[in-house]
């Protein structure tokens, strides 16, 4: 084993390097997870325009049915008789 000796501003140097690479991984880090926010923000935004067009067009079925409810022919129940007696 050797000796090694290390002075008081080579350990101050790597210390404020450590530092400065952990404030950069930080920033880094916090650059991530802000981009993938706002890309899932997109997704949602997107899925919330899908189901918006979804309920729209079962909105628009549903009048459609109701209006051949109300426009179609009266239907004979069938336990009563098709001829009048």
């Amino acid at each position: 084993m050797s000796n090694v000796v290390v002075s008081r501003n080579e350990i101050a140097d790597l210390f404020n390097e450590m530092m400065l690479q952990m404030d950069v991984l930080e920033e880094t880090m916090s650059n991530s997870l802000k981009i993938e926010r706002e890309e899932m923000e997109e997704v949602m935004k997107h899925q919330i325009r899908r189901l918006h067009v979804t309920l729209d067009e079962v909105e628009k079925v549903m009048g459609e049915q109701r209006l051949l409810k109300i426009h179609s022919p009266k239907t004979i129940d069938f336990s009563q008789s098709a001829y009048s007696v």
